[in-house]
C-alpha cells in the first residue's frame, strides 16, 4: 500500500503540488462549509461529469487556507488508474493505514473520497471512521451512480 500513496501523492496536497480546482464553485462550498466541524458525512452526489471532483478539492484546498496541515488531508479519487485495484473496504483500510503510517498526521483527518460507488462496502469504511473517536476523521464523500442517487444511501449510512 505505501506504493500507491506513492503514486496518489501528484493528487494530493501534501507537496505543494499544482492541483487543479477549477472554477471557483463558492455556492457550494460556502454551503457544505457550513456542516464542517462536526461527524456528519458530507456527501455530494449527482451527474457524472458536473463538478463534485471540483468542489471536492476547493473544500480541501479551503481547509488547508484557514491552517489544517497539508498532510491531514487524504483525497482519493477512484477513477485514477494508480487507485484501480482499491476494490472494498478492507483495502481502503489498509491504505488509510498506510497513509496514517507514512504521514503521521495529528488531529483531526479530513477524507476526501471521490467516485466511492466503486469500492465494495464502502459504508462500513465511512461509517466507522466518521464515528472514530480516538483518531477523529471528517468524511467528505462523492458519487455518481444511481445507488448514490436514491433513497437507499441514507440507510447506507448511520446517524
Amino acid at each position: 500500500m505505501i506504493e500507491i500513496i506513492n503514486s496518489i501523492r501528484k493528487y494530493n496536497f501534501w507537496d505543494d503540488n499544482p492541483i487543479d480546482l477549477g472554477y471557483p464553485r463558492t455556492f457550494y462550498t460556502d454551503k457544505i462549509g457550513q456542516y464542517i466541524g462536526n461527524k456528519l458525512v458530507k456527501v455530494l452526489v449527482g451527474q457524472r461529469r458536473a463538478g463534485k471532483s471540483y468542489i471536492l478539492r476547493q473544500i480541501a484546498s479551503k481547509l488547508i487556507s484557514e491552517g489544517v496541515l497539508r498532510e491531514n488531508i487524504l483525497y482519493i479519487n477512484k477513477e485514477y488508474m494508480e487507485l484501480a485495484t482499491l476494490r472494498s473496504a478492507v483495502e481502503l483500510e489498509e491504505l488509510y493505514k498506510a497513509y496514517r503510517q507514512s504521514f503521521n498526521p495529528t488531529g483531526k483527518v479530513y477524507i476526501f473520497i471521490d467516485e466511492i460507488q466503486y469500492i465494495d462496502e464502502w459504508e462500513r469504511f465511512v461509517n466507522s471512521h466518521s464515528q472514530d473517536f480516538a483518531e477523529p476523521c471528517e468524511l467528505f464523500i462523492s458519487g455518481s451512480n444511481s445507488n448514490l442517487l436514491s433513497g437507499e444511501l441514507a440507510t447506507l449510512l448511520s446517524g
